[in-house]
């Protein structure tokens, strides 16, 4: 603000400083890991686009023929060991599905309550169909009654 006569400068926009780019001699530490960033130039700066994880190492050759690269990694399902799904057979998909679903329910910790519910959506079913065609029995006894 220039006080002197009440107005505001305009500041410019200042470019983005270039990144402290640290330099690594390999050959001198052998080994390096860890997420390195990486740039793009745009109109003369360096702008980071994101990060990359990599490990560096400098080896001799009976080192590397020792060690060739993506043979020092472990199987991946070493820990935890996962076992194999049990797949079932695609032939009768609906059957099949249906008696996997019989299954769990019949082990399942809540057959009993599952017992229970299906025998109330039975006497609810009986139930309401006495209710919903008790006017019909009621007209057609009165009818042959009177008549």
């Amino acid at each position: 603000i220039n006080a002197e006569y009440g107005e505001e400068e305009e500041e410019e926009e200042e470019p983005p400083r270039p990144p402290v780019i640290t330099y690594l001699n390999l050959f001198k530490k052998k080994k390096s890991q860890g997420w390195w960033p990486m740039y793009k130039k745009i109109d003369g700066f360096l702008y980071k686009t994101g990060k990359i994880k990599a490990e560096l190492e400098v080896m001799t050759i009976p080192q590397a023929e020792k060690r060739p690269a993506g043979y020092g990694r472990s199987d991946p399902n070493d820990n935890p060991f996962i076992d194999e799904p049990i797949r079932i057979s695609t032939e009768m998909k609906e059957i099949d599905a249906k008696v996997a679903t019989a299954k769990f329910f019949w082990k399942s910790p809540n057959k009993p309550k599952l017992i229970i519910a299906g025998i109330l959506q039975l006497v609810g079913l009986v139930s309401f169909s006495i209710i919903y065609n008790l006017p019909t029995i009621l007209v057609s006894y009165l009818v042959s009654y009177i008549g």
